[in-house]
């Protein structure tokens, strides 16, 4: 049954009609000054003579959790400059609802560890927030009716004694490749699998046992050039949290990633704290960019604001009025950390975009939480956004040229 549910929100992010939708103002100097590394990055994508992939890693909480918005970007975003693959996802998650668009996932048997909980001394918790583990047979398939993968990484924890790992390609009965995870002393590696010539649709990953696996997340790409967009997404995620995982740890895994843009998107949950206001959540942010920029020094850094919530007062459907305070707090922390700063907020429709939102059916009973047209909408709001600071980016260089 659960498995049939993922199928059909699949199906329905990726068959979701676009909708009407405000327009986005266009980017000013800052913000296309703030994102030169990125737009470096595209522009190198873009071109068809060398190799080059713009990756990008974007944290999140429940907004981002099915790939929906996100999904929505990366669709656009690969439309343009060449799809690379869905990039990083988890082997498991301790909630439901996780999705990647363009991929069926598989998991059994897995024992995870969320970073939200931060119950593990050790502080490992891989770019995703979720350790997986497993002393034998637990797995996790990921399946794509897209163009095949040529490329897998495997981030993974290597101890003494550690369990194998084995990838399993297409529909193989037994393993295609297995790999030694012993290590003297215990380190973070990638395991880096290229695919034969013509690239898989199916791949396997599974703990092969004789001692304990430990995953953080499997990356799949395809081709040479083109934009991956990592989503970490977790249910009920405040940004702060993220300080329950170890800095040096997570430093080695996004330098590993290499992005060249860093996408900080929360506020959705902490609007209901009650201790919210702008100084606590202001620090809370600029600690969080601080933290991730440590990885990843000379990516392009973007913080999107949480969608339109919204609430009932005397019959007439509102903004949440805590999101105000959010919404302060996050600029602050992205002007005083040289970030660009989307207002999602505004793009939906400012202080009527729940009432409209809701109207045209875009967003779920509990005003928080989009469907799957809503998110279509906001999807391609920012990629608009994106794109519109781009081109007016590489005009501005091109105009300058001799």
């Amino acid at each position: 049954m659960k498995h049939m549910m993922v199928l059909c929100l699949l199906a329905l992010l990726a068959a979701a009609p676009p909708a009407e939708a405000e327009e986005v103002p266009p980017p000013d100097a800052a913000v296309k000054a703030r994102l030169v590394p990125f737009f470096e990055g595209l522009r190198a994508a873009e071109k068809t003579d060398t190799a080059h992939i713009a990756r990008i890693a974007w944290w999140g909480d429940s907004a981002i959790v099915s790939d929906g918005y996100t999904g929505t970007v990366r669709e656009r975003l690969q439309a343009r400059f060449g799809d690379a693959g869905p990039g990083f996802i988890l082997p498991t998650t301790t909630f439901d609802g996780y999705l990647r668009a363009g991929v069926r996932l598989l998991r059994n048997n897995w024992t995870a560890y969320n970073v939200i909980q931060g119950n593990l001394s050790s502080g490992l918790y891989g770019i995703g927030g979720i350790q997986a583990s497993s002393w034998g047979g637990a797995s996790s398939t990921f399946e794509t009716q897209a163009a095949p993968f040529t490329r897998v990484e495997v981030f993974y924890r290597a101890f003494p004694k550690a369990g194998g790992i084995q990838i399993f390609a297409d529909d193989a009965g037994s393993a295609t490749e297995t790999h030694d995870a012993e290590a003297t002393a215990p380190t973070d590696q990638v395991w880096r699998w290229t695919a034969p010539e013509g690239g898989v649709k199916k791949v396997r990953v599974r703990a092969a046992g004789k001692g304990e696996t430990v995953l953080y997340g499997v990356a799949l790409e395809r081709g040479d050039n083109g934009v991956v967009l990592d989503a970490f997404g977790l249910l009920g995620m405040r940004a702060r949290r993220w300080l329950n995982a170890d800095a040096a740890h997570i430093k080695a895994q996004l330098a590993q990633r290499a992005p060249e843009l860093l996408v900080l998107n929360f506020g959705g949950n902490e609007r209901v704290d009650g201790d919210l206001s702008v100084a606590k959540h202001l620090d809370d942010m600029k600690q969080v960019i601080a933290f991730f920029k440590a990885g990843a020094p000379r990516a392009a850094c973007l913080l999107v604001g949480p969608i339109a919530h919204g609430e009932t007062v005397k019959g007439k459907v509102v903004i949440d009025p805590d999101l105000k305070t959010i919404y302060e707090a996050q600029r602050k922390a992205a002007d005083e950390a040289g970030c660009a700063f989307f207002d999602t907020l505004a793009a939906m429709g400012g202080d009527g975009a729940i009432a409209a939102f809701r109207k045209k059916k875009l967003i779920g009973g509990d005003l928080s939480h989009l469907n799957g047209k809503g998110h279509k909408v906001v999807g391609g709001l920012i990629a608009d956004w994106l794109l519109a600071a781009y081109d007016g980016w590489k005009s501005e260089q091109a105009a300058k040229a001799p």
